[in-house]
This record gives C-alpha cells, structure tokens and sequence, in this order.
C-alpha cells in the first residue's frame, strides 16, 4: 500500500528512512511528539509545492490511532490523499509473506496454523481500505496484484498509477525481494525456537545478513518455498470469498475469481521440511547450519547494544501492530 498526496508538478520525495523513524513515534498522544528527529526533514519536504510519494508497508497504518494522527497531519498540510493498494490473491500472498518474516528472523511459527489465524484476521481483508479511504476522504486506485501485473512489472504499473511515466528515470533497474525455500525457512525457524525468545530488529537484522552470507559461502542455492497444499489454497479463498467479491465489485465492478483467474485455479504442492521431509544429505546441511546460526544468534542476544529496549528496536511496534501511549 502506498499514499500519494499530491500538489502540483510531479517529483518524488525519497522519503522511506525518514518514514521508518516516523513510523515508531506514530501512537504518541501528543501533536508534540508527532514528529519528532528525522521526521521533520521530510515534513519540510511536505510544505515545498510538489507532488510527493509515501511509501507504506501494509501494516504501517495497523492502528486506528495512527491512521487518524497521519491524515490529520495531512489535512493540516492541506494534502489530497490517494491510497494506492495492490491487491494479491490471499494463499499466494501469505506464502511469500510467511517465508520473508521467517528468513527475517521474526516469527518461529509452523505454516498452517500461522495461515489459519491470519485468513481469520481483518488485516486478510481488502475491504478495510475502502473504509479508511471513505473515513478520510481520501481517493482509493486499486491495481490488481495478479500474475499478469507480475509479467508486466509491477513498478511500472504503480508508476502509472499516480500519474509518472517510468521513462523518466533513467535508473530502472528494480530490486526484488529474494524468494527463499525451504531451506532458509527451516534454519530460521529453528534458530529462533532453539533461543526460546524473539528478537530485537536490530538483533534479528544482524542474523538475516549473517545467514545470508553463510548461504553464499556454503554455494546454498535456495529457492521457491511453497507451504501450501492446493487444497489450504482453496480453503482460504473460501474463506474470504465474500469480501474479495465485495471489494472486487466495489473497485473493479467485477468479481474476485474473474480478476484473479490464473491465480485462483493455481495448483500447489508444499516442500516445508515439516510437512516434507528432506534427503539425508539436505538434512545433515540443515543440521549444520541450524547449529552454526544457534550458536550465533546466542552471542548476539549478549550484545547490550542490539538489545536496546526502544520502539525503533521492536519489531512488532515497528510493523505498527501495537500501540504504546
């Protein structure tokens, strides 16, 4: 999900390491404590007669507190909203987000009972942007997140979308996220049950990097981490059937399946090493590598610096899943 709040000519602000420190200081009371450190660099930015761009994780407005005390501060700013969302098919959108939080060393959790609980969570449901975008009057652009824009590019078309051609920047090259497999998912996951705790994100930023260099110094081609089963698949469409259609209808004028067609007929079939055991010679790899990222990880609990007690440090404050007044 993106906000673009526009004026007058286009430009884009780059803005998103302002916005991480920002993001932590969302939930206090007071208009005071708002803005504080580097925020107020970009808000100076807010006041120049431009066009600009926020870039938000989906989670970034997870509180009704933040979401009012961000477009209050934008309508003091005297800003038009656009809430800009791309949609993705529910199963194909919890398994990749399942295998980027695990390889982040953020969740321990096994696939299915995380996928349960979260296809009955209102933040599975698209419907949600509608209501913010109605609350706050702001103008809602819905690009569907489908197969056909993973062909085309999905930068391109987010481009598009709040009216910049992509030929005007002349670096367009686009980083993507590294899909990982089962592999890195079943390191990860270990490593944090082996600790019996969670992480700090500075703790859990210093495993990610140095379990990626293993991988690379260990030639560990990893790729391709399916949890699910075709028929979880359908289970969870099922599940959110209704307000699929319902938001498909709403912002499309079609229905969910028609939208996602490719994506709702797609067939699965899991390779977590939970559910599928791996060969004798992948399991003595992730024995070693399991115990290698243990012991690391034990030595990085013991740094007091990575272990500062802040709402920049938490993760799940960070992710705005929570609120602290």
């Amino acid at each position: 999900m993106a906000i673009s709040c526009l004026r007058a000519k286009p430009n884009v602000v780059p803005i998103t390491r302002w916005l991480r420190h920002w993001r932590g200081s969302m939930s206090e009371s007071t208009a005071s404590r708002l803005w504080p450190g580097p925020s107020r660099q970009w808000l100076r930015r807010l006041r120049e007669p431009s066009s600009f761009l926020l870039k938000l994780w989906r989670d970034f407005l997870g509180t009704a507190q933040n979401s009012k005390a961000f477009f209050n501060r934008i309508q003091e700013l005297n800003l038009q909203p656009k809430l800009i969302v791309f949609p993705r098919n529910q199963p194909q959108w919890i398994n990749s987000s399942y295998s980027s939080t695990v390889k982040s060393f953020r969740r321990s959790d096994s696939f299915e009972p995380g996928v349960f609980g979260f296809a009955q969570s209102p933040d599975a449901r698209f419907s949600r942007w509608i209501r913010l975008a109605e609350t706050h009057g702001a103008e809602l652009i819905a690009r569907p997140f489908n197969k056909e824009t993973l062909r085309r590019g999905v930068i391109p078309e987010f481009l598009h979308s709040i009216g910049i051609t992509p030929s005007w920047f002349r670096d367009r090259a686009v980083r993507r996220n590294e899909a990982v497999g089962p592999f890195t998912v079943s390191v990860a996951r270990e490593v944090l049950r082996s600790i019996g705790k969670e992480m700090t994100w500075l703790q859990a930023k210093k495993c990610k990097v140095e379990f990626a260099g293993y991988l690379r110094q260990n030639n560990c081609t990893d790729a391709g981490y399916c949890g699910l089963s075709t028929m979880l698949a359908r289970h969870i469409e099922e599940e959110l059937r209704c307000d699929n259609d319902g938001f498909a209808q709403g912002v499309w004028g079609k229905g969910w399946a028609d939208v996602f067609a490719a994506d709702v007929t797609e067939q699965f079939t899991p390779n977590d090493f939970e559910v599928r055991q791996p060969d004798w010679f992948t399991a003595r790899r992730l024995r070693r590598a399991i115990g290698k990222m243990t012991d690391f990880a034990r030595r990085t609990l013991l740094d007091p610096a990575l272990a500062v007690e802040a709402p920049w440090n938490d993760v799940a404050y960070r992710s705005g899943l929570v609120s602290r007044d």
